[in-house]
């Protein structure tokens, strides 16, 4: 019933109005797209679970970037938690396909759907800690209420999460907050032809294995990529994650393609993924494996002088180990990086 009366509230405004109001709309070469809600919500617990217990206890959020492709579809990039219904604490990233619907001037409507890496940190029932990793999908519903009062691309955004998982409990989050369309036809950065690498950055690693008892431990890693035309990028780095921390003495050589979304003079989002190769002592003294990362993060250009084309960055990267559900990692970073 609460699937279908989704559907029926975005047909309802489908045909509400034939005209699309394209005046509305920034322009479709350039523009991109920031937002960031938060909220709660229902995650459908196995049979016996109490109605308290499926609360996700307004620990929901959802961050993403987005840039059109055409004026009324976009590609969003987006880190989702779930929040904390009993047992569970499942959070993960995805990549939609959106459109944007304008039923009238003062209003529009979005919808999107894509594929979700999600990761579950959970007690099985032999009370052994896991942190189970899953492919479904990810679906958003949003109102788009724009602010004008305060800014020309500011806007109230309310926005319904669904996500599904087969054989595991699937959810839905009810969340608020705003969103800021963002015309970057004057900051597109251009490739830097004729050069192996045009961006360098190092960071400052905290690293949390996702269970319960390890240690957080400060690490740090040196990346260099290769920007493209279309805004992809490939990078190359190391990474050292701290030392033992009580279950994982990791570093290695990290390589990962990214989406880069300008957003304005001074930001821009990126999520990347790729391989990880890896010695951990814990696992092999001597041995290497292959593991998985999938980044997520914003630069930030303050345009110094002593600086030029300096940038300050955030980013969460998710290692994904595929030996076992114990030594999944977030490695949360503060970087500091240069184009060239």
């Amino acid at each position: 019933m609460f699937k279908l009366s989704i559907a029926v509230l975005f047909a309802l405004a489908v045909f509400v109005s034939p005209t699309l109001h394209a005046k509305t709309l920034l322009k479709p070469e350039a523009d991109s797209y920031f937002s960031i809600t938060g909220g709660s919500g229902i995650t459908h617990l196995d049979d016996g679970a109490s109605d308290e217990q499926k609360k996700q206890q307004f620990r929901s959020f959802d961050i993403r970037f987005a840039q059109h492709f055409h004026k009324n579809w976009r590609v969003d990039l987006i880190h989702a938690n779930e929040g904390h219904p009993y047992n569970h604490h499942r959070d993960g990233f995805s990549v939609h396909a959106t459109y944007v619907y304008f039923p009238t001037d003062w209003f529009r409507l979005e919808l999107g759907a894509g594929p979700y890496m999600s990761f579950d940190t959970t007690i099985d029932e032999t009370g052994l800690e896991l942190n189970e990793k899953r492919l479904g999908a990810m679906s958003t519903l949003a109102f788009i209420y724009p602010l004008k009062r305060f800014s020309e691309s500011a806007h109230l955004r309310l926005q319904l999460n669904s996500y599904l998982m087969a054989a595991r409990p699937n959810g839905n989050s009810l969340l608020i907050g705003v969103g800021w369309d963002i015309d970057n036809s004057d900051y597109q950065r251009k490739e830097t032809r004729y050069q192996w690498f045009d961006d360098a950055w190092v960071s400052i690693i905290n690293t949390k294995i996702n269970h319960g008892g390890p240690e957080t431990k400060v690490g740090y890693s040196f990346d260099l990529a290769k920007r493209f035309h279309n805004n992809l990028a490939l990078s190359l780095g190391y990474i050292d994650e701290g030392g033992y921390n009580g279950a994982t003495d990791r570093s290695g050589i990290s390589t990962q393609l990214w989406k880069v979304i300008p957003l304005g003079k001074r930001f821009e989002g990126r999520m990347g993924g790729g391989g990880y190769f890896v010695l951990d002592k814990v696992e092999h003294t001597s041995a290497y494996d292959l593991k998985g990362i999938i980044s997520f993060g914003a630069n930030y250009y303050p345009s110094w002088s002593f600086f030029e084309d300096g940038y300050l960055g955030v980013s969460i990267s998710r290692v994904i180990d595929r030996k076992g559900h114990q030594d999944d990692a977030d490695l949360f970073r503060f970087s500091v990086g240069k184009r060239f």
